[in-house]
Order: structure tokens, then C-alpha cells, then sequence
């Protein structure tokens, strides 16, 4: 015969039955004249005994958040003596640039004065151990997951032992959910994307009688324009972080790169158009400065770049062209240049709901803000990137800020979005990848040794 539950069972399930309940009354999910459910029925939704639940709702009289109506029930009153309830929320810390989630969290704080928002920046480190294990420690409650990141959490367990399934939200860019959704569920809320786009000096352009770059542009065509353009001891044609994980890639997309796997599922890397793909990243930045593919440690570091006109071109987001928002001369983007194809690669940051959170209601009710009209409007007026929502991002009024010309470009180039999974290949895959051609693309070793190393690797 089994055994009784434990006393920490009965315990849990009592906490949880208070937690949710306050929850409810402090998002506002149960507003004040409203009923709560009879002891009976949450008796049976908590799996607890009549006493248990009127031991819990004692809790709830005490802090003045209910009261108690003779022969009709247990009526909501309001937040009453209630602590504020603290969400603690886990983002990447350039989000405060991107989409101003700073103020957007003000804004929901004081909409919702009884929760209390606790900002977890999130390392670059944060993702390279057990992503389940890290949430449950921090005791995160909502987190921002990029593509990458989504997969590196869903290899540490089943995705629905991690993270809450999520209610599409109506007007949401459709392609955006495809990479967060398993089995028919969405699990990461799209908030904000960008594809990977070409942006250029105008002025450089100008004063050396170059056309402006067009979507009918190839690399061979950035690599004349960058020799012209390039003023030895003063600036390069063209720059951009090659090792970033969002960058090299692009050359395998666009030459049509699909990896093939042997019998045991270790990739096969010998085949021509990854051969091509490399000879294009590599001889981009031929007759340049040879260091200049070595100048930057990450992406921002083109945009500093670019900002202090030193490089003519970059290879960039939205998201980072929020880093030129006072630059003081003239620049516009345009399509990715291409080899084969035109492709570019789709970068999403969304908002996950983590199953262990104890604050699920309030979690949920802070994504609902953040991708409510209001928020993403508010992201459109006051960034350069481009919202989830499709009439927010699309919004045309008075701007407040300088926007490229050519903003709305993106609208035009969606059948060339595309994701590194596409190449049927793993973020952790091309991780190893990039570590070997690091050789590769300082000439120490051939394609040949490459493909060896990268065969061994695996």
C-alpha cells in the first residue's frame, strides 16, 4: 500500500494554492467583487483537504485581500496589506538600447504598482551551463530567449519541462514563431527581430562617385566599392566581425549550403559549395588591410567603427543600428549582398514564461504588456528596431528619431529571411566550426586541413 503523502507535500501544494491566488488578485486577474471558486473546488484544484484550503484563505483575510460574505462566499476585496509581489526577470542587457526595456518595465510597473520587477541581466556566459538548472537558481520568472539560446535550453530537457506553452498572439509577424514552436506549442513569444542587412556612409559614397548599393548586389560588387573606398591609414571599404556567430554563416546560407550526415550523424564537410562559401568569406577582404578582419572582437565593434567613420560598409541588424542613432552624417542600408542566393539570416528575441516559476500569473500578465500594442508601438517610436507586431512595426506618423531611408526595407526582403537551422547544423555545430576556421581565415591552414580538422572534430 503506498504511503501517505508528506507533510512538504501538503505544505507545497498550500503555498502554491496562496501564491496563485495572490497572484491573481495582484495582476488583476481577479478584480475586486469578484468570487473566489468555492473550498470545494479548490479543494480539488489544489489536491487538498477543506481545512488546508481554509487554513490558506486565513492568510489571504489576514492580509486584507479577501473577505468573507456569509452564506454566499469568499469575495475579493483588493492588493489590501499584500507585499508587493517581485518578478524577477532575466534579459539581455542590450535590450536597453534595442527596445528601451527600461522604460518599458517603468511603464508596466506603474500600471501594475503590486508587482515589483527584478531586473537578472543575463551573461554571455549564462547559456554555456545548464540552462534549466540556472533558471531554477535565480528563480527567474520571465526571460528574453534569442534562437540560439532557445536551442541551448531546450537540449538540457523537453522544452515543456522548462518553459509554459504560450497563446499566439494575434497580429504577430507569422514567420516569427516557426523556431519557438514544438509539437503545435509556442513557447517563446516573439518580441522583436531583425534580419542582417548592409549599411553604408553616404557621404564615402558620394565623395568618391560610387553607386549606392542595390538588392542586385553581390560580393564581388562590395569588394570593388570597398577597394575604392578604403583610404589607407584613414579607413576600410568594408568591416564587420566575421567569427560572430550571425555573420559567417551568411555565406553558407546564401551558396546553398546543406550539410549532410554519414551513417553514425557526424557532418560531412568536403563538398563544393561549403568550399565556395569559405573562398567568398575569405577573399572579401583581400587588397585591405590584412589585420582588418581581426579589428573587431564582436559586433558592436563595427558599429563604433562605422560611428567614428573609419569603414565605409558594415554588415549589421537593426538591432545595432540603434547604435547610430546620433551619427552626425549620412548613412542608409540596403539589402544583403549575395553569392548564389539571396539570403540573409532572421535574428528573433522573444519572451518565455519558465515552467518552476512561482509567479506564473504576474509573468504571463508582464509578456501580455510586452507585446501589447502599447509596448510595441512605443519600441517602434523610439528605436530602430523592428517590433513582433505587425501594425506597430509598420506605424507611420511624425518621427522622433533618424531613420534611414530606406527603414522599411525589410517588408521587401522577407523571402530572404532565413535560419543556420535551414543548413540542417546546431548552434553548438557551428560553434566548433568557427574555432577551426579561425585558421582558415588567417591563411595558417588550406580548405583541405580544414575539413580534416573539422572531420576529426566530430
Amino acid at each position: 500500500m503506498a504511503g501517505k503523502p508528506k507533510r512538504s507535500t501538503f505544505r507545497t501544494r498550500l503555498e502554491d494554492m496562496v501564491t496563485t491566488l495572490q497572484s491573481d488578485i495582484v495582476t488583476g486577474k481577479l478584480q475586486p467583487g469578484d468570487f473566489l471558486p468555492s473550498e470545494l473546488t479548490l479543494a480539488e484544484q489544489f489536491q487538498l483537504s477543506k481545512n488546508s484550503v481554509r487554513k490558506g484563505l486565513e492568510a489571504l483575510l489576514d492580509q486584507e485581500m479577501i473577505e468573507k460574505a456569509p452564506r454566499i462566499g469568499t469575495r475579493v476585496v483588493g492588493t489590501g496589506r499584500n507585499e508587493k509581489l517581485t518578478l524577477k526577470f532575466g534579459y539581455y542587457p542590450t535590450l536597453a538600447l534595442e527596445a528601451n526595456l527600461l522604460e518599458l518595465v517603468e511603464k508596466f510597473q506603474q500600471q501594475h504598482p503590486y508587482i515589483a520587477v527584478q531586473m537578472i541581466p543575463l551573461s554571455n556566459s549564462y547559456f554555456s551551463q545548464n540552462a534549466k538548472e540556472a533558471m531554477e537558481r535565480d528563480s527567474l520568472d520571465l526571460i528574453t530567449l534569442n534562437t540560439q539560446n532557445y536551442e541551448t535550453v531546450t537540449e538540457t530537457g523537453a522544452v515543456s519541462d522548462i518553459l509554459e506553452p504560450l497563446e499566439r498572439k494575434n497580429g504577430t509577424y507569422t514567420f516569427l514563431s516557426g523556431p519557438f514552436t514544438k509539437d503545435s506549442h509556442l513557447y517563446v513569444q516573439p518580441f522583436i527581430f531583425s534580419p542582417i542587412v548592409l549599411c553604408y556612409n553616404r557621404d564615402h559614397f558620394k565623395e568618391a562617385a560610387l553607386p549606392e548599393p542595390d538588392s542586385s548586389w553581390r560580393w564581388n560588387d562590395v569588394q570593388t566599392a570597398a577597394l575604392a573606398l578604403t583610404q589607407k591609414h584613414d579607413r576600410i571599404g568594408i568591416l564587420f566581425h566575421l567569427q560572430s556567430i550571425n555573420r559567417w554563416p551568411l555565406f553558407l546560407l546564401q551558396n546553398k549550403v546543406v550539410f549532410e550526415r554519414d551513417q553514425h550523424g557526424k557532418l560531412i564537410f568536403n563538398n563544393e559549395n561549403f568550399r565556395k562559401a569559405m573562398q567568398t568569406s575569405l577573399g572579401l577582404f583581400e587588397g585591405m588591410n590584412p589585420d582588418s578582419v581581426y579589428m573587431s572582437e564582436n559586433d558592436s565593434d563595427a558599429e563604433r567603427f562605422f560611428l567614428q567613420q573609419k569603414t565605409s560598409m558594415i554588415v549589421t541588424s537593426y538591432y545595432s543600428l540603434n547604435h547610430l542613432r546620433n551619427a552626425d552624417f549620412a548613412y542608409d542600408i540596403a539589402p544583403l549582398p549575395y553569392s548564389l542566393e539571396a539570403k540573409t539570416q532572421l535574428l528573433i528575441i522573444g519572451l518565455a514564461v519558465i515552467k518552476s516559476s512561482k509567479h506564473k500569473e504576474a509573468a504571463q500578465t508582464m509578456l501580455d504588456f510586452l507585446v501589447s500594442n502599447e509596448a510595441q508601438l512605443h519600441i517602434r517610436k523610439t528605436t530602430l528596431t523592428i517590433p513582433s507586431v505587425k501594425t506597430a512595426a509598420e506605424w507611420i506618423g511624425e518621427e522622433t528619431l533618424a531613420r534611414p531611408s530606406r527603414f522599411f526595407m525589410y517588408r521587401d526582403i522577407i523571402p530572404t529571411f532565413s535560419f543556420y537551422t535551414d543548413m540542417n547544423v546546431t548552434f553548438h555545430e557551428l560553434e566548433t566550426m568557427r574555432h577551426i576556421l579561425k585558421l582558415y581565415w588567417a591563411r595558417l591552414d588550406d580548405f583541405e586541413t580544414v575539413c580534416r580538422r573539422l572531420q576529426d572534430a566530430y
